[in-house]
């Protein structure tokens, strides 16, 4: 039996935890970017949630610097432990983001970065339902996608086996807007502005950032 990509993803990060850790200090990305585009659209000391966490930096503890509530879920034990002693202000939830409970309109926002392309593709939809339904109205949701349209990627990071999938970016926009989300904003970026050497494993890579938003009370979705 093949084992589980919940199993092969929490695995590997387990086991690369110090050099993610290093990795992600120097890693250039437009994850503030669309940190700061999150935080100049939610109230002020909002309530987030932020999915694949990691070692708590550089994200969680830009969040914790705004003044917000932060709930931070990801998948590695290790890779909580790390974000916890950097960021002992957050709240901390392991596990796989897939099997997380909240009540509706618990978050002014939801961040996830490098995560989301974890999951099993078939289970993208369903995890986009539950992120909709925790938002407030008006809530903002800034997250990456893969570019690729492929059901399974089994590779490697660092030595250890890792699992991807993704649909293509018409494809992820569609479901996105049948799940009820006004998407602000669409951009495909190669990892790196496209300038890393070949031993980075996000070398000749492409992402789709977006931003979107739950609607306000009220409001129709714009065509």
């Amino acid at each position: 039996m093949s084992e589980a990509p919940e199993a092969i993803v929490e695995h590997a990060y387990d086991n690369i935890a110090q050099w993610y850790l290093d990795w992600v200090k120097s890693d250039k990305s437009p994850r503030e970017k669309y940190t700061n585009k999150l935080l100049d659209h939610v109230p002020t000391a909002p309530n987030l949630l932020e999915l694949g966490c990691g070692p708590g930096v550089p994200i969680l503890k830009m969040l914790l610097d705004h003044g917000a509530s932060v709930t931070a879920n990801d998948i590695s034990t290790k890779q909580i432990a790390m974000a916890r002693a950097r960021c002992p202000a957050a709240k901390f939830l392991p596990g796989n983001m897939a099997a997380l409970i909240f009540d509706n309109e618990c978050f002014d926002g939801v961040l996830s970065f490098y995560t989301l392309f974890h999951l099993p593709r078939a289970q993208l939809k369903d995890m986009l339902i539950k992120i909709h339904a925790w938002l407030k109205p008006g809530g903002v949701f800034v997250f990456n996608l893969a570019g690729v349209d492929e059901e399974e990627i089994h590779g490697e990071m660092m030595g250890y086996g890792m699992f991807w999938s993704s649909f293509g970016e018409d494809e992820n926009c569609d479901i996105l807007k049948q799940v009820g989300f006004e998407l602000m904003q669409v951009e495909k970026v190669k990892a790196g502005d496209g300038n890393l050497e070949e031993d980075d494993p996000d070398y000749d890579s492409e992402f789709v950032w977006i931003m979107a938003r739950k609607l306000g009370v009220g409001e129709e979705k714009k065509s």
